[in-house]
């Protein structure tokens, strides 16, 4: 894994693992290890990570660090099937410049993971 500051490409920690360790193992921890790399009063302020991060521990954490977080959810039943409904206010998705992206569209919605009382949107 490779922690990085977006606007500079900096390189704020690295883990590289053994090929058998899960990808999911203790992400959690490396976001730590990345905020206490940066300087005293710097914090992080967003985070983008793929499935592996899809994880209740790292969401509750950026809530309670007031950090914005982009994490893909990994399909299940109950996504799916939100995702055929009909009635969604499925609307095009726009590039930087505003203009639609042939094929591809984005709509909001509320997502819950096991009994948390906050919503993901």
């Amino acid at each position: 894994m490779v922690g990085h500051i977006a606007q500079t490409g900096q390189i704020v920690a690295t883990d590289f693992r053994a090929g058998n360790v899960s990808p999911n193992t203790d992400n959690l921890g490396f976001i730590k290890t990345c905020q206490d790399a940066l300087s005293k009063g710097t914090n992080i302020k967003k985070l983008r990570i793929d499935a592996a991060g899809y994880q209740a521990s790292i969401i509750d954490y950026c809530f309670e660090n007031d950090i914005e977080f982009s994490i893909r959810a990994k399909m299940c039943q109950s996504l799916k099937d939100i995702l055929v409904d009909k009635d969604n206010q499925w609307q095009p998705l726009v590039d930087k410049k505003g203009k639609a992206i042939d094929g591809q569209a984005t709509f909001r919605m509320r997502h819950f993971m096991g009994d948390k009382v906050k919503s993901l949107i």
